[in-house]
């Protein structure tokens, strides 16, 4: 199983949605969402779309970063707690990090008691036997170990059929002008089995959360295809020619980055494969139209969800 790990702000949400109405019934892909915003409202609509087709996501319940960095409000968590009995399955996650007591730990088993959830591992700092506790928990139906930051002694506790490894596999540059051309991702989609039930990633977002900025200098577009020689996942990244702020305009560098992707698209469509954020990039270069930057970002991690479903249904 595949396990996108998102963080909740309105372009990833709405990527969900969208594979929501089709990929996510296959049952080989379950997102991980960090809430990161105060106002619950488009998290809960995209809860909603995801439990009422009877489709399963994690939603981390003690969300600490962007606005939520102090923690949720009483009224944050009633609305999601609310949200979560009308939608059993989704899968309450509870986040083991550093300064996390293990009684905070053991509350959120008690609250969720009745239902599946899942436990993620972040340099947790529990103790062994803490973790050898957890493990044996009959309802945690998935252990998350984010970015490898889990001791062996840790691993060596989790059982094999309920372990997931979520790895940062996105090679982050500091402007959008610094990406170029094609590099791997990775191969886990081959070997996850090796290691526990499944496989997780960033998509093409990163682990680092980072707020929104300002204008770009260049507009890329990151796209996931399997190479056809390894048959491993890898990333193009689509660069416009404008590449700094205040040359050009952020329309024109959308479309000029669209336009690279548009010129190989068709002599690689079993690579890219065929989606809806593909056929809207496509449509937006015949039309010359720009969407905005979010819908760019949304239609990225949309078809890197897809292009890792898909391998998992067919093998290509």
């Amino acid at each position: 199983m595949y396990f996108p790990y998102v963080f909740g702000r309105a372009s990833e949400l709405l990527a969900l949605r969208s594979t929501s109405q089709s990929c996510l019934s296959s049952g080989l892909v379950v997102p991980i969402v960090e809430p990161v915003v105060a106002k619950p409202a488009a998290l809960i609509k995209a809860m909603t779309e995801i439990g009422q087709r009877g489709q399963r996501a994690v939603i981390v319940t003690n969300p600490y970063q962007g606005e939520l960095k102090g923690g949720a409000s009483a009224g944050w968590l009633t609305v999601v707690d609310a949200t979560f009995g009308a939608s059993p399955t989704l899968i309450p996650g509870f986040m083991c990090r550093p300064g996390v007591p293990y009684a905070e730990v053991q509350a959120f088993l008690t609250k969720y008691a009745n239902r599946d959830v899942a436990i993620l591992y972040l340099n947790s700092g529990l103790s062994d036997a803490a973790v050898n506790s957890l493990a044996q928990v009959p309802n945690a139906a998935f252990h998350i170990v984010l970015q490898g930051k889990a001791p062996n002694s840790h691993l060596a506790l989790l059982p094999h059929a309920k372990t997931v490894h979520v790895t940062d596999n996105f090679n982050k540059q500091p402007r959008n002008a610094d990406y170029h051309g094609q590099e791997h991702f990775t191969d886990h989609h081959r070997l996850y089995s090796q290691f526990g039930t499944g496989f997780g990633d960033y998509t093409v977002t990163g682990a680092e959360f980072q707020p929104g900025g300002g204008p770009p200098g260049a507009v890329a577009v990151h796209l996931t295809y399997k190479c056809s020689n390894d048959g491993n996942l890898w990333m193009q990244h689509f660069v416009s020619d404008d590449v700094d702020i205040g040359v050009g305009t952020t329309e024109g560098k959308f479309l000029q980055a669209v336009s690279k992707f548009a010129g190989q698209y068709h002599s690689r469509v079993a690579e890219f494969g065929s989606n809806g954020a593909i056929n809207d990039y496509l449509q937006n270069h015949n039309n010359s139209h720009f969407p905005g930057l979010g819908k760019n970002k949304e239609r990225q991690i949309h078809h890197h969800i897809e292009r890792v479903n898909y391998f998992l249904l067919t093998g290509n």
